[in-house]
Formats: C-alpha cells, structure tokens, sequence
C-alpha cells in the first residue's frame, strides 16, 4: 500500500507500508532538504483515535491543518521519527486522490 505519513520531521512523507508490519525508511537530505529517518509501524485504528492523532497533530504543526480534510481516518504511524517517539497520521494515496479529486470538482463551475 502506498500512502503518506503527516509531519514526519515537519513533512509530508510519502512511502509504501503495509498495515501492521514494522519499517524502517530513509528520506536523505537530498531527496527531502533533511535528513528523516522513520521506524516503526502503521496500524489501522478506529476513527476516533485517528481524529485525536490529527487533531494534537495540527495543534503541534498549524501548517498541517489541511489534513483536517481527511475522510477516510483509518491509519496511524506508531514508532521514531528521527529518534523521537511520535504518533502520527496516516493517508493512503488512494483516500488522498480519492480526496483531492473531490476537491477539484466541487472547486469546477
């Protein structure tokens, strides 16, 4: 599954996971303007859970508040970010698509 992981390191992160399997992923300096290494795992988790994650996040990380948007709220990454524990959200790129062509045709005359 592809998808992406919400202010990791303060970015959008995107990568391939597969629910409920520990990683490990490198983002170099080169490729995301820092170097951000993620370890740790992506869970499906209830709605609610995932809204108190998303909501503490953009609390944390005003820049983030677009994903307020998010519908479909079923993932969280749970492990460090560059060494740090963190909790954060989680799209899939196709709830993302899914999402932002919902967004351009409600934005067409």
């Amino acid at each position: 599954m592809k998808g992406f992981i919400y202010n990791a390191g303060g970015l959008s992160i995107p990568l391939e996971f597969t629910p409920g399997v520990p990683f490990r992923f490198e983002c170099s300096e080169e490729e995301c303007g820092k170097r951000v290494v993620i370890e740790g795992v992506i869970v499906e988790v209830s709605s609610s859970e995932f809204t108190e994650v998303l909501e503490r996040v953009v609390r944390e990380n005003p820049d983030f508040r677009r994903i307020l948007e998010i519908n479909a709220r079923r993932f969280i990454f749970r492990g460090k970010v560059n060494g740090k524990d963190e909790t954060l959200p989680v799209e899939s790129l196709d709830d993302f698509a899914e999402r932002f062509l919902d967004e351009v045709l409600v934005l067409k005359p």
